[in-house]
């Protein structure tokens, strides 16, 4: 009976310094930090049809600076952050080009988000597929994409921008303020 009891101190710190190294790695990270392997690649070729029953692809965006926000109609953090892209797209119309995602939502509960929140005048892409969120490896909205005007993924905010994030990401890819 005692050479158990010394085989049980032995495991309790094959237990615990596992367990104490995960937490101390794991609490100093940020949630919103996900690695991206899009980041300084090119954006890989999306289409879709737009709400409105346009077909786009993001071959259209060459040339400009963009931002890709996926968003949802049911996002609480999505109504939170879409007055800065509404001020964004305002401020600087023709030297960025904006482009929404409709992420696991209907068209009819977007039509209902951007009646009552404000349609910026960007194409916004019905995803009912999936395939756009897949390739850009969203993870739930908001999300958002910054890319240069060379088509390079700069940066990938995810939940929602704040307007000190919005103005450095947007000056990293070139829009000037």
């Amino acid at each position: 009976m005692r050479r158990l009891g010394a085989w049980r101190w032995l495991l309790v710190p094959l237990l615990v310094v596992p367990v104490g190294w995960l937490l101390f790695t794991g609490l100093g990270r940020d949630p919103r930090t996900i690695p991206s392997p899009l980041i300084g690649k090119p954006l890989p070729a999306i289409a879709g049809i737009t709400l409105d029953g346009k077909a786009w692809d993001s071959a259209s965006l060459a040339g400009k600076p963009a931002l890709i926000n996926v968003w949802a109609s049911w996002c609480s953090p999505c109504v939170t952050e879409h007055p800065l892209l509404l001020d964004a797209a305002r401020q600087h119309a023709g030297a960025l080009q904006v482009v929404g995602v409709l992420y696991q939502d209907t068209a009819d509960g977007a039509a209902a988000f951007l009646a009552q929140y404000g349609d910026g005048g960007w194409p916004d892409v019905d995803d009912a597929s999936g395939r756009v969120a897949v390739s850009l490896g969203v993870t739930g909205p908001p999300e958002t994409f910054f890319v240069d005007a060379a088509g390079i993924v700069r940066y990938r905010q995810v939940g929602p921008l704040t307007s000190e994030t919005l103005a450095e990401q947007l000056r990293a890819i070139g829009v000037q303020q």
